[in-house]
């Protein structure tokens, strides 16, 4: 369990200025849940509201060196499309000071705890998700992709225009625990899940919508 100035209600490090950029590993899934995942009436699903898209990244090199699980509907506003962050924890307080003020995201501190196929994330009130990969065959050559995200409220919301490079692999993920304060699972296993080991991220200041 993280121990921390912020779980504390102490002041929290500061932090670098936008943009943002990282090199490391990142792992994407789309899982689908029991309940409609609510959506603000300022955006509009992408892809229905039975699925919940998942981030799991390890930034290992760069502006800062920490972990990170995100999740959220995929949702659009307009012509843009991303990731409505809704939820998101990482294992640096510097990335929350500078996740909430830069970008207005909820972030939370945690724990991370790593195998070479498996995490499991714990905050201040217990333990968040256990997940697992297990690797495919299937690899894509180089590609650099678009990776948008929304954060913030209906009345600031903001749209984070990031960029990734890298060769995207087949990667099975599947759920092992899963908190109850989360979005009931309809299943445990990704219906759709992706690797980029490594990647190159670069995360701009935001955009006002």
């Amino acid at each position: 369990m993280p121990d921390s100035a912020s779980a504390r209600g102490g002041p929290l490090p500061p932090y670098p200025p936008a943009p943002w950029s990282f090199r490391g590993h990142l792992w994407a899934a789309l899982l689908p849940v029991h309940r409609r995942l609510p959506v603000p009436p300022d955006l509009r699903p992408l892809a229905g509201t039975s699925l919940l898209a998942v981030g799991l990244v390890r930034y290992r090199e760069g502006t800062l060196v920490y972990d990170e699980l995100a999740m959220g509907p995929l949702v659009r506003r307009g012509r843009r499309a991303g990731l409505l962050i809704d939820r998101i924890w990482v294992s640096d307080a510097a990335s929350v000071r500078g996740g909430r003020d830069i970008w207005d995201l909820p972030k939370q501190l945690a724990s991370f705890t790593w195998t070479d196929r498996s995490v499991h994330v714990a905050d201040h009130d217990g333990p968040v998700a256990s997940l697992t990969f297990a690797p495919g065959r299937l690899r894509l050559p180089a590609l650099a992709l678009p990776l948008p995200g929304f954060s913030g409220s209906a009345g600031r919301r903001l749209f984070v225009p990031g960029r990734l490079a890298g060769s995207p692999r087949q990667e099975k993920v599947a759920v092992t625990s899963w908190s109850d304060r989360l979005p009931p699972l309809a299943r445990t296993t990704a219906r759709v899940s992706v690797a980029v080991r490594p990647f190159r991220m670069t995360v701009p200041g935001p955009v006002r919508c």
